[in-house]
């Protein structure tokens, strides 16, 4: 008798379900074999990594960023410059860099081409054709526009600039001190930040600090919706942030777009002449080759315009915020360093902070004689690096590290400048807040690594010291800073660190975007009674 219809498509499904069984256990015994011979932690045969970085985030208070725990991992289980983290199938596998000679060379010899992954990240937040993560002839053109603004020479013409707002981060301190009240760090440098990185883009200050602003909220919004969203198995959760997301995107898409116009407008009407890069705001940069071609501001270039200045913004808002509040929260616990800051401010610039306001507007080269202080934001950047890169395969899928070749097919390549930054085998005696060390270099150079290093490196990072030199210069001597509302460790989480047990879970940054202060970073301020003219 011949099986009837039904009965043949419930063979063929059976079989079918047979066959797709069969592959992926072959897939998931191949992928585990893979690793078998290969350099990293302790290993499940069932559950890889998964179970281990479990283990390894239930030591730490809720969502750290993944530098923490990389460098727990490379420390808990001495492991070399060069390993693997398997989190398949829940999770990417990684080829971890601890190794500052190597992390040179896949960033800066070879400088391989940035893993997707960078764009899955950064996409949702600042818009597709962005700086970060473009490659080829699309990264070229971005950084042959938003290069020039960034130089050091054009930078220091900045510093005028920068220090007309501090002096409204001094006022606001100076309010603060008075009322004695807790606030959050995090907050008043953030509006601090936008306002310098805003008027280098426009050439006018957004005022944040004085009036507030939305695109800052609306920033925040962003980061922390596409967090649940990447984090979240609650698909509500998730429906509702990405809800916000695009909603907070659509206003701030509008302001921009607005002031973008507006700024195209005066370039027309008043001729301004964008034939040469020097002196031009980063807006003029984006817009010149509209105006010298005299073409239209259509949908395409207003996407990539406003996608443009989005990252600079962010770029240029929350990495230098989350350093001025790690710089603050160090200094609290070290008042010897605050007073070697303090001896050189006067010797370099002058004893009290109006006159040494002047000077700034005449004398901005002197910056690069701060030595002590350059020193100190070097040191907390040592400790708290923002963020990472993260790289690809490239055409070879191998590299090689102390002889032997390991594979990079499918795995993204992730330099660790935390790891290496806190090594004792590359910075002796890291838990020291030491910043003699960067006058010493009694370290491998490369190794300090917090702007990356090679082309794709930071393009702020000039204008980021320089703003970091003078918010110290003008605010230093006149206030002591406390931290708030900590709640210190008895004893440290990890042998690496032990900054917990001063400053509690607020030493381990948060994962919103970039590695941030946790909680805000909130603190009391008092006036020392210094930097009186």
């Amino acid at each position: 008798m011949e099986p009837s219809r039904g009965q043949s498509w419930l063979t063929i499904g059976a079989s079918a379900a047979a066959a797709a069984f069969a592959y992926l256990v072959i897939k998931f015994i191949q992928h585990r074999r893979f690793y078998k011979d290969l350099p990293k932690p302790p290993y499940d045969f069932i559950w890889g990594h998964l179970k281990l970085m479990g283990e390894i985030t239930s030591l730490f208070p809720s969502n750290c960023h993944v530098q923490v725990y990389i460098t727990t991992i490379s420390r808990k289980y001495k492991l070399p410059g060069l390993w693997y983290l398997d989190l398949w199938p829940l999770g990417p596998t990684f080829l971890v860099i601890t190794d500052p000679d190597l992390a040179l060379y896949i960033t800066v010899q070879k400088n391989h081409p940035k893993h997707p992954v960078e764009q899955e990240f950064i996409a949702p937040i600042v818009g597709e054709n962005n700086i970060v993560a473009a490659e080829g002839p699309a990264w070229k053109y971005l950084h042959n526009m938003l290069a020039p603004p960034f130089a050091i020479s054009a930078v220091r013409n900045l510093a005028e600039m920068m220090s007309e707002e501090v002096m409204v981060f001094r006022s606001t301190l100076h309010k603060l001190a008075k009322t004695r009240e807790v606030f959050r760090l995090e907050d008043i440098s953030s509006n601090l930040t936008f306002d310098v990185v805003a008027k280098a883009t426009f050439g006018f200050s957004l005022n944040a600090q004085t009036k507030g602003n939305p695109a800052i909220h609306d920033f925040s919004e962003i980061c922390r919706a596409f967090v649940i969203e990447k984090n979240s198995w609650n698909f509500v959760k998730k429906f509702f942030a990405t809800r916000k997301r695009k909603s907070a995107t659509k206003r701030l898409d509008s302001q921009l777009e607005k002031m973008i116009r507006e700024r195209f407008v005066v370039l027309q009407r008043d001729n301004v002449d964008v034939s040469q890069k020097r002196g031009l705001s980063i807006a003029d940069l984006i817009l010149r080759e509209r105006i010298n071609e005299g073409r239209d501001l259509n949908p395409e270039f207003m996407e990539t315009a406003i996608t443009s200045i989005k990252t600079m913004l962010l770029g240029g808002t929350g990495t230098t915020t989350d350093t001025v509040c790690f710089i603050f929260m160090l200094l609290s616990v070290h008042p010897e360093i605050v007073e070697k800051l303090r001896e050189e401010h006067d010797r370099v610039f002058t004893p009290g902070i109006d006159a040494t306001y002047a000077m700034i507007q005449d004398s901005s080269q002197k910056l690069s004689e701060l030595t002590y202080t350059t020193n100190v934001i070097k040191e907390t950047l040592r400790f708290y690096p923002v963020g990472n890169t993260a790289r690809g395969e490239d055409a070879t899928g191998f590299v090689t590290y102390k002889g032997q070749q390991y594979s990079t097919k499918g795995h993204i390549i992730l330099p660790v400048q935390h790891s290496m930054q806190n090594n004792p085998d590359v910075f002796p005696n890291p838990k020291a807040f030491d910043p003699d060390r960067f006058t010493r270099e009694d370290f491998i150079r490369h190794a300090w690594r917090p702007f990356e290093r090679g082309p794709r490196a930071c393009l702020g990072q000039a204008l980021a010291m320089d703003e970091l030199r003078i918010i110290l210069l003008l605010t230093v001597r006149e206030f002591d800073f406390q931290c708030a509302d900590i709640k210190p460790n008895r004893k440290p989480r990890v042998e690496w660190t032990d900054l917990d047990v001063t400053f509690g879970d607020r030493a381990f940054q948060e994962f919103i975007f970039e590695a941030k202060p946790r909680d805000g970073m909130k603190m009391t301020v008092r006036e020392s009674g210094k930097g009186v003219d």
